[in-house]
Order: structure tokens, then sequence, then C-alpha cells
């Protein structure tokens, strides 16, 4: 397999300039420098990230392709952190690399700070062994369902009802993460129904031929769902995901952000799309 080409140092200097005028813009704004905006981004987030990696794990979802893309890599060369940086430039861009980071994280596979685990180790040889030691990734990754459901007999249906029970996913939510459990038992050999594995097969395939238009049209009915703690706000669909502290100065910041990130986002995938 290819591997991903990196985004250039051309392109990571340009993300700095745009980031930078972000910060001087805002910090004309309110009346500070655009040093303490970029310095109190960066304390922001790593106090998210802080109070995020006390949040319950849940089940990865999105794209199984991530996952075979990870698989890969590792067992290429060795990464001492799987940082969002390094995800982005690596495996999947923009804010998916949240989804696959926590994915990383629910499979104890990276520890909170994207360090490598001893299980992230046994994954990096190949053939049998590979599947033997995903297989006990899995099977304690998802020791919950396993207890739950006899999965060598389950109906597709009963693991979506349990992704949607106990953590509280959308169904469009839980039919991926139904789809990506499917994908890891197959990888590391564990038997399913065969209801389970064509379910897998059937939503891979939709994947690869649902448009972005069509997708999109979709999602837009889903009502993000909003989550609240003593510090943060979390708002969060299948599509998207973040959270802000509950200050005005942060909720500004975050707003002149999100708004600049995806308004950069939109030029740069009109412009691919022009392209080809």
């Amino acid at each position: 397999m290819a591997k991903k080409r990196t985004i250039t140092s051309k392109t990571e200097q340009h993300e700095k300039k745009v980031q930078r005028k972000m910060a001087e813009q805002l910090a004309e704004k309110i009346g500070t420098s655009p040093e303490e905006i970029e310095s109190g981004l960066k304390g922001f987030i790593e106090k998210s990230s802080e109070s995020l990696g006390g949040m319950e794990l849940k089940p990865p979802y999105r794209r199984p392709s991530w996952y075979d893309d990870f698989f890969s890599l590792i067992q290429e060369r060795t990464i001492d952190n799987f940082s969002l940086e390094f995800i982005r430039l690596n495996i999947v861009s923009g804010s998916e690399a949240y989804k696959l980071r926590a994915g990383l994280r629910f499979l104890g596979l990276i520890d909170e700070k994207g360090h490598p685990t001893s299980k992230l180790a046994g994954l990096r040889v190949t053939g049998e062994n590979f599947k033997k030691n995903l297989a006990k990734v899995i099977s304690e990754a998802y020791s919950d369902l396993f207890n739950a459901v006899i999965i060598e007999k389950a109906k597709s249906e009963s693991v979506i009802n349990f992704m949607i029970e106990k953590y509280g996913y959308s169904r469009p939510l839980a039919e991926e993460a139904t789809t990506l459990f499917a994908y890891f038992c197959s990888k590391a050999g564990i038997p399913i129904s065969k209801e389970l594995s064509d379910f897998q097969i059937t939503r891979r395939e939709s994947i690869r031929t649902t448009t972005p238009k069509k997708e999109i049209r979709m999602r837009e009915k889903i009502t993000p769902a909003v989550r609240y703690d003593e510090t943060f706000a979390v708002l969060e669909s299948d599509i998207f995901s973040f959270a802000v502290k509950k200050e005005l100065s942060a909720i500004e910041l975050a707003r002149e952000q999100v708004n600049s990130l995806l308004d950069y986002w939109k030029k740069k995938l009109t412009e691919e799309s022009t392209n080809k």
C-alpha cells in the first residue's frame, strides 16, 4: 500500500499565516496582543484536552478505511506520538482527526496524550500474530458489548440498539459504530453472525458510493446534541463536534477561530473540486 502524501511545508506555512492573521484580527477587536491570543488558545486547548480526557470513552465510528491506514502506518514505522497534527497530516484531515484519535483511545492503543501503549506495540506484527493481538484488543475494548450480545448469532439491530442505549448515539452514529465493530471483528478473526458481516459490507459499500451532496442533505436533518459540565459545553453531531469553555472570551475566540477555519477549508475544498 502506497504511503499517504503528507502536506508540504509550504502548506504548513500558509496555515500558520492564516492562524496568525486570525489571532491579529481577534486581538485588535478585544484590545490585546496576538501573542496573548495564541498563548490563550494554546492553554485553552491543553485544558480542554485534560478536561475531556476524563470523559467516558465511546466506541469509534466513521470510516473503517482510517483504521486500515493506521494499521499499515504502524507496521511501516515507529510513531512516538499520535498528536492531532500528526493524524491530520498522515491519516485523516480536518476535524475527523479528533474522531480517529478518540477511537484509538477507546481501543486502548494510545493514552490521553497520544503516546502509544503496549497494546499498540502488539499490532506492529503481521499475519496470525497481528490477528491474535487485535482480537485481544477488541475483546477488551468492547467487553460490555460481548457480555450483552452473543455476537456469533447477533442481529445487526441488536448491536445498533446497544450503541444507542449505552452510549446515547443517534441512529446514524450507532450504525457507523456497529459497522466499525464488525470490521474490527472480521480483521481480528473474531466470529460474528452473517447478518453483522453482511451489514458491514453493505454499509462500507454505501459509504463509497454516497455522493457528498446527498450525504450532507441526509445529515442536515440530524439535530446536534449539547452536553454540559461545570467548565465546558460540548456540541456534537455525526459530522462535527467541539468543546468551548463557558467564558465570554473563550466563546468569542472559539467563534472567530471556527468561522475562519470553516472559511479556509471551504475555499480549499472548492479549489480542489475545481482542479479535478
